[in-house]
């Protein structure tokens, strides 16, 4: 095995799980700085979408948060905080989702985001403006710690895959996979 999968095996190996919550650390120190979540692929169980809305705000020529997952189905607000116009343009994998005004002080334009996927934010008026919003199947995901640990609670018993995301990551480290058995499943 070449030290870099012995690496990367090192790391899913340090995933442990029970019945109350999933803990564990990514040991890779170059995947550990990139990684910006942590989350179960799919859950078979019911999800409940929250009826709150998740907010995404646009505060000094910044998207605020820069990260932001939520369970599909879930309303985003789009705000602005700033004097000048923003804009939200909204990309999904292969497709634009939405390219709408942000009218000055606290004009919100709400939106549903209902499929599965990274969606990547952009203002064409600010260049520089950049988020992600990653829609999920399910509430069961972590953002790591600087250390690389991580905890997802509340996972009901049963055998799940975890991925790991992060704007800088490559596609070879997004596409890497660990398998965990919560609690008594099989």
């Amino acid at each position: 095995m070449s030290p870099k999968l012995l690496s990367v095996a090192l790391m899913l190996l340090c995933a442990r799980a029970n019945a109350e919550a999933l803990t564990g650390k990514i040991d890779d120190p170059a995947m550990r700085r990139k990684t910006q979540l942590v989350f179960v692929e799919k859950f078979d169980g019911k999800v409940k979408v929250p009826s709150e809305p998740a907010v995404v705000s646009q505060h000094g020529n910044v998207y605020l948060p820069h990260v932001l997952p939520v369970v599909a189905g879930t309303k985003v607000v789009f705000k602005s905080e700033d004097p000048e116009l923003h804009n939200v343009y909204a990309r999904g994998e292969k497709r634009v989702l939405f390219n709408d005004a942000v009218l000055p002080k606290m004009q919100s334009v709400p939106k549903e985001l209902g499929d599965v996927g990274v969606v990547h934010l952009t203002c064409n008026i600010h260049k520089e403006m950049s988020a992600w919003v990653i829609v999920l199947q399910n509430p069961y995901f972590a953002v790591p710690q600087k250390d690389g640990s991580f905890t997802i609670n509340g996972l009901p018993p049963g055998t799940y895959t975890v991925k790991f995301w992060g704007e800088e990551l490559s596609d070879e480290q997004k596409a890497k996979t660990m398998k965990i058995t919560v609690g008594g499943a099989s």
